[in-house]
């Protein structure tokens, strides 16, 4: 039996045990506890520290000792933290540590450690300030190793600038957008700086970016859109946009769809690359192109300067050109080509005198350089014209001049804004490539010009070569009827005179004289018309008229050399187009050659000319002869210049006939006329412009 004490001994030694045993658990939970924390700090990287402000004592976590790289046996101080401290942040820390150690005051910070083996550590610094009931301060707080993050950070950033300079680079910039409501989920930058929006404006909508579209392209963009969504398809498409302020610009996106996990396209993204100088660079070469074959197929000047002007055009979204010729006979600029601009306005200017305030285009030619007039409002050069061009809304006005191989002032290429413009290295560019081309285009038709007045002159030349060896033929011709005219009137005077006039023979012999003497001047007539001196006259054609004109006026020279004249003309014939004294000095050369070439051979001397219609609506004809035939192994060779097979030719007169047959749109050829002589044949054709 236990007494009292016992009981009261019993229960002091249970209570010590489990006082015991509570103060074990807690100190194991407190050393579980701060093993887990540890565990924590290490794993996140994140140290805990406490600084007493009126001791300056500091207390670190272990994880804190490991960030700062500091054994743990050493006691820290802010001159062991400073010590640390990259050299670029050291100041701002310094003053961070002396405000919350006088103020008391939280703080959050982010610096740099330079650890002794040389890398370099960010940190990530929180603090809280605590007062006791003694009143102690003291800063508590943790410092977070977050150099992965600022790594991981740094990349991207980079990574991101690298993307965004790829972009600016390449003119791509990357977009996403909603399908259900169609609004931006996302635009790069350079797609802000391609479709000329401004970010801080926020996102553009869908309206806004509708608008930036051109016109014309809208509903291709629109079907590209509406048959990806249908389809769950990608798309690309390519299309304009006008900016606010004009410009132009081709554009070649890609988009690409993002489904749920339903199957719909909830969305799609890609990219938008301004392929501008891309289109502008195959506009550009294709036009070129085309202007370079008008010029070498030799179409009309007009025609190609017009093509020009809207080349240009089509290239500078809302310009208007025109090209003016420069007249140095009267020093004034004519009207050579405008498309669009207003017919009154291009009258108006058209003959105005160059000078060194005359608008752009006088100014231009006077100075033989380009004049770049961006505001016509209030530029002085355009002084004396500046109402005429506010009636036409015309604000700049850019002219180069189009100069010469020699470079002398052909002309002025002006290209017109309805704003206030100034001209990029682009249009400069554009503009010079397309002025060159006029020049060519100018200097040609100038040249082609100089090059008909000359072969004019050479043909007239060789018309007259060739009447003078025929001098002798001719002047029998027209002595013959002169000489019929005489007996007539001899005649008539004899009827008239007897006591008993026979006034019927007096008449029959009057009108003999008239015949004669219609006949003499239409001789004359033909020589002259071979004499006359003048540009090509281009009219409707009697080919056998000509034929018949030509055996009249040779009629002699084949008489003296035995030679006779066949004709087979087709009675059908349609008329051609053309100039009538050149198509009559072709037949008079080839007659003539083909009198040469009989009049010293021995056997029949026939000369036959044919006229037929041929294939492709051509009318042909032939003059052949019983002559020496073609030079052997020259037959290729006798429409060349200078190639001659007379003692005192000029081997000139087959060149010309080739030249004036295929100015006509014809063909001459040549070819033997077994067993003896040689044949010539001219095809013209029926439909044909007069050049």
């Amino acid at each position: 039996m236990t007494t009292k004490g016992d009981e009261n001994e019993l229960l002091r030694s249970v209570a010590l045990q489990n006082a015991s045993s509570i103060l074990a658990a807690r100190r194991r939970a407190e050393r579980r506890n701060e093993a887990y924390l540890a565990e924590a700090q290490r794993l996140s990287h994140t140290g805990s520290f406490g600084w007493t402000i009126s001791t300056g004592q500091i207390y670190w976590s272990d994880e804190t000792f490991r960030i700062f790289q500091y054994d743990q046996t050493t006691t820290p101080t802010v001159e062991l933290i400073l010590q640390r401290v990259h050299p670029e942040d050291a100041a701002s820390v310094r003053q961070i540590m002396e405000r919350a150690a006088r103020d008391g005051e939280d703080f959050e910070h982010e610096y740099r450690l330079v650890m002794p083996d040389g890398p370099v550590k960010h940190v990530h610094v929180l603090a809280h300030a605590e007062q006791d009931d003694s009143g102690e301060r003291e800063i508590v707080g943790a410092v977070m190793d977050i150099t992965d993050r600022k790594q991981a950070e740094e990349a991207l950033r980079r990574s991101e600038n690298n993307l965004a300079e790829a972009q600016k680079l390449t003119h791509t910039g990357s977009w996403s957008w909603r399908v259900a409501d169609r609004n931006a989920l996302h635009l790069s930058e350079e797609w802000y700086r391609i479709y000329g929006f401004h970010p801080e404006d926020g996102m553009p909508d869908w309206e806004q970016r509708l608008r930036r579209i051109h016109p014309e392209d809208r509903a291709k963009w629109h079907g590209a859109i509406d048959r990806a969504i249908a389809e769950k398809s990608d798309y690309e498409a390519d299309f304009r946009i006008v900016l606010p302020d004009g410009t132009l610009k081709y554009i070649h996106t890609v988009g690409h769809p993002l489904l749920s996990a339903s199957g719909v396209v909830t969305e799609f993204v890609g990219s938008a690359t301004d392929i501008t100088e891309r289109k502008r660079a195959e506009v550009l070469l294709g036009g070129e192109k085309q202007l370079l074959e008008m010029i070498a197929r030799g179409d009309s000047r007009e025609l190609i300067l017009e093509g020009a002007c809207l080349l240009v055009e089509e290239l500078a979204s809302g310009s208007r050109c025109s090209v003016l010729l420069f007249d140095p006979s009267a020093n004034c600029l004519r009207h050579g080509a405008a498309p669009s601009l207003p017919k009154t306005y291009t009258e108006a200017i058209d003959g105005v005198v160059i000078g060194p305030s005359v608008g752009s285009c006088g100014t231009a030619a006077y100075r033989a350089q380009t004049v770049i007039v961006s505001d016509i409002a209030t530029d002085p050069l355009w002084a004396d014209f500046r109402d005429l061009a506010a009636a036409y809304e015309l604000r700049a006005c850019w002219s180069t001049p189009i100069l010469s191989s020699a470079g002398k002032v052909l002309g002025t290429f002006a290209t017109y804004y309805r704003e206030p413009r100034s001209p990029s290295s682009q249009d400069q560019n554009v503009i010079e490539r397309i002025t060159h081309l006029a020049s060519i285009a100018i200097e040609r038709e100038q040249g082609e010009a100089a090059l008909r007045e000359a072969q004019a002159n050479l043909a007239r030349v060789s018309r007259a070569t060739t009447m003078g060896e025929l001098t002798a033929s001719l002047a029998h011709e027209v002595n013959q009827p002169i000489a019929a005219a005489v007996t007539s009137a001899n005649s008539c005077i004899h009827w008239l005179a007897d006591d008993m006039p026979n006034v019927d023979k007096a008449r029959a012999a009057a009108m003999r004289i008239v015949n004669d003497g219609t006949r003499a001047a239409e001789i004359i007539s033909r020589i002259r018309l071979l004499f006359q001196k003048g540009t090509p006259q281009w009219q409707l054609a009697d080919v056998n008229e000509i034929i018949g004109e030509m055996i009249v006026l040779l009629r002699g020279e084949a008489t003296r050399y035995s030679i006779s004249v066949r004709t087979e003309l087709a009675a059908d014939l349609p008329a051609v187009k053309g100039d009538r004294v050149q198509l009559q000095q072709v037949l008079m050369n080839l007659m003539i050659n083909s009198i040469d070439a009989m009049k010293d051979v021995d056997g029949t001397r026939e000369l036959a000319i044919n006229s037929q219609r041929a294939k492709n609506e051509e009318v042909m004809v032939s003059v052949t002869d019983t002559g020496v035939g073609l030079p052997p192994q020259h037959a290729e060779q006798i429409f060349n210049a200078f190639f001659t097979t007379k003692p005192h030719g000029t081997g000139m007169g087959l060149r010309i006939c080739r030249s004036i047959v295929e100015s006509h749109g014809g063909r001459l050829w040549a070819a033997d006329n077994p067993p003896r002589g040689a044949s010539f044949y001219f095809a013209l054709p029926t439909k044909v412009e007069a050049e």
